[in-house]
């Protein structure tokens, strides 16, 4: 129920500025559908998933409010098939605050290289900032946390860093296609 409010009070934020057309929510509904289907696809292979990268992409298709809540709901969604516990929180979370950076440096920065490099930052990031929130939920010392997850944060940011400039590459031809 937590969660559900966190969202709510997220996507109230932007409901203010701009109203919900009917296209705007199949948009974000089937993108969630994309990056649930593509993240549970992937759960085999722990923290190589496509999903980072995609929402990264949204930002500059969709917006970061948007972004963040198809990345909200995607935890969701996954959550109820793959086990939903309090974790889910500090992902949205996590995910949040390495979105607003990543915004920030999206709109400044046009070269894929820059772009890729800093992405491969800020899902480091997000490996950090979980952590930190597991290290508490759990009660572990968070250093021990945090170095013991370093493999799975370098495979997250290396896949992010791979499949965002084909994701971005396939979204330019979406797009130009829509207009």
């Amino acid at each position: 129920m937590t969660n559900i409010r966190l969202i709510c009070s997220l996507y109230s934020l932007n409901c203010r500025r701009v109203r919900m057309t009917t296209r705007k929510i199949t948009t974000i509904a089937l993108l969630t559908s994309l990056a649930s289907v593509l993240r549970i696809s992937m759960g085999a292979f722990p923290n190589i998933k496509p999903i980072t990268a995609l929402f990264f992409v949204l930002i500059l298709y969709i917006g970061l409010v948007d972004a963040i809540l198809v990345s909200a709901l995607t935890m969701v969604v996954t959550g109820i098939v793959m086990g939903f516990s309090i974790i889910i929180i500090g992902q949205i979370l996590s995910y949040a605050i390495i979105l607003v950076l990543g915004s920030f440096m999206l709109k400044q920065v046009n070269n894929m290289i820059i772009r890729t490099c800093f992405i491969f930052i800020l899902t480091l990031c997000y490996g950090f900032f979980i952590s930190l929130y597991s290290a508490y939920l759990f009660g572990s010392p968070f250093l021990i946390f945090w170095l013991n997850g370093l493999s799975f944060d370098l495979a997250h940011a290396i896949s992010t860093a791979i499949f965002f400039p084909i994701l971005l590459t396939i979204f330019n031809r979406f797009w130009q296609h829509e207009k």
